[in-house]
């Protein structure tokens, strides 16, 4: 006999697996500090190469006007520098905004996805202990 809220139950996790629970079960295998912190890092380092790209081009496209002008060159670095703090700052704090929210919003649906699974587990248990019943008589 088909248990229909076992069905119901089955298919609202197949459903959420195959949608956002991608992602959110990913999300859920870290803590919260863990995760914003793993996602940070992330940014740097995609902070950091972006920079290099951005100030490379910059340099080979005005190559003439820098060779002619080597005079200042510590204090250019000393710009690029702090421009380079500023700008790995800036995207640090949106990132660590942008993945302490994701990871909140994802919180929920992971609980309750956990929740069902142990009503899913649950109910296997009973059928289990039902059917051993059945075979002892």
């Amino acid at each position: 006999m088909v248990n229909e809220e076992k069905v119901r139950l089955m298919t609202r996790l197949a459903m959420y697996e195959q949608s956002t629970g991608k992602e959110d079960l990913e999300k859920g295998r870290y803590f919260k500090s863990d995760y914003v912190k793993y996602n940070c890092l992330k940014t740097l380092v995609s902070t950091t190469i972006l920079f290099v790209i951005v100030v490379a081009a910059y340099i080979y496209y005005n190559m003439g006007k820098l060779i002619t002008e080597l005079v200042d060159l510590l204090g250019m670095a000393y710009k690029l520098l702090i421009v380079y703090a500023l700008v790995c700052i800036l995207f640090m704090v949106l990132a660590w905004f942008l993945y302490s929210h994701r990871y909140a919003k994802a919180k929920p649906h992971i609980i309750r996805y956990n929740q069902d699974l142990k009503k899913l587990i649950a109910f296997y248990d009973n059928e289990d202990k039902t059917k051993g019943k059945k075979r002892r008589k």
